[in-house]
């Protein structure tokens, strides 16, 4: 039985702790407490096999070393293997790998707050870019709004005041400003169309189908027309025709324009009319008109 029980106790696997070097437990003497020795191998056998880090020493007795043969110190510094039946001692943290932080926060918390910034920013911003258009925009309106009132007011004004004798001024001689005075008065045409005069009468209308519709840049280039068609046509139509000599003119300021003109639609502002005989008609066409009569040889 005590044969039996040592080639098993020699066969049983050494049982060591992860933090020493190799040891096996002390033996007893096969003449010393049979009985309780073999409670204690039974024991032994009972817990095989188990974690190198729970193993437990018979009482009173310590590990020794396999290459010393002498027991080691009970009070080394080394750690002591944990008590029979007690679980490996688990760290503080849970075994759990510490996360990495920045500035005292996650990883992932640090990122959102990053993005959360800037998305504010970017909001802040838009919003801020946002006004100052809309601001240019009402001031660019307001502008618009400003320039138009004052060009319909200007285009009012030049309206209104187009149809003004005292603007004709220098167009008809000052025949729609003072008619009295005017009227009556002579003008000598450019003399190398020759000898002609005319005989000036404001607010009136030369008569007959006009011979030429024309513009002139005033009154007086009217008359001059006149005289060049008497001095030319002659040549051309022979000196018994009717249609040869220009009598007379009528000259219209308004349409001196002729964008005037052609809201009229009138082919000019200088018609030559051919002789005229008697009194002269008053104008029906609803704006001034003056007349020059050819005066006779």
């Amino acid at each position: 039985m005590m044969d039996t029980q040592e080639q098993h106790a020699r066969h049983a696997p050494e049982v060591v702790h992860t933090d020493y070097p190799e040891a096996v437990p002390q033996q007893q003497h096969p003449h010393q407490q049979p009985q309780h020795q073999q409670y204690q191998q039974y024991q032994q056998y009972q817990q095989y096999p188990l974690k190198p880090e729970v193993a437990q020493y018979p009482p009173g007795s310590a590990p020794y070393s396999a290459y010393s043969g002498s027991q080691l110190d009970p009070v080394s510094p080394r750690p002591q293997p944990a008590a029979l039946g007690a679980g490996a001692q688990s760290p503080a943290d849970g075994g759990k790998k510490k996360k990495g932080t920045i500035c005292g926060c996650t990883v992932l918390a640090f990122v959102l707050c990053t993005i959360i910034a800037l998305l504010s920013a970017a909001v802040i911003g838009l919003a801020a870019g946002t006004g100052v258009e809309a601001s240019r925009a009402n001031r660019a309106d307001a502008r618009v709004a400003e320039l138009s009132s004052s060009l319909a007011s200007t285009t009012a004004t030049a309206t209104a005041t187009a149809p003004s004798s005292t603007s004709w001024a220098a167009l008809d001689r000052n025949c729609s400003a003072d008619p009295s005075a005017i009227t009556g008065t002579t003008y000598d045409a450019y003399s190398l169309f020759g000898n002609y005069s005319f005989t000036v009468q404001c607010n009136k209308d030369a008569q007959g189908l006009p011979l030429m519709a024309l513009f002139a840049a005033d009154f007086d280039t009217c008359m001059d027309h006149c005289a060049s068609y008497s001095h030319y046509m002659p040549d051309t139509f022979g000196t018994n025709s009717t249609n040869s000599t220009c009598g007379g003119v009528s000259f219209i300021p308004l349409w001196t324009s002729k964008a005037d003109a052609l809201k009229g639609g009138a082919p000019g502002n200088c018609y030559l009319k051919p002789t005229q005989d008697g009194d002269l008609p008053d104008p029906d066409i609803g704006t001034e008109c003056h007349a020059g009569v050819l005066n006779a040889a």
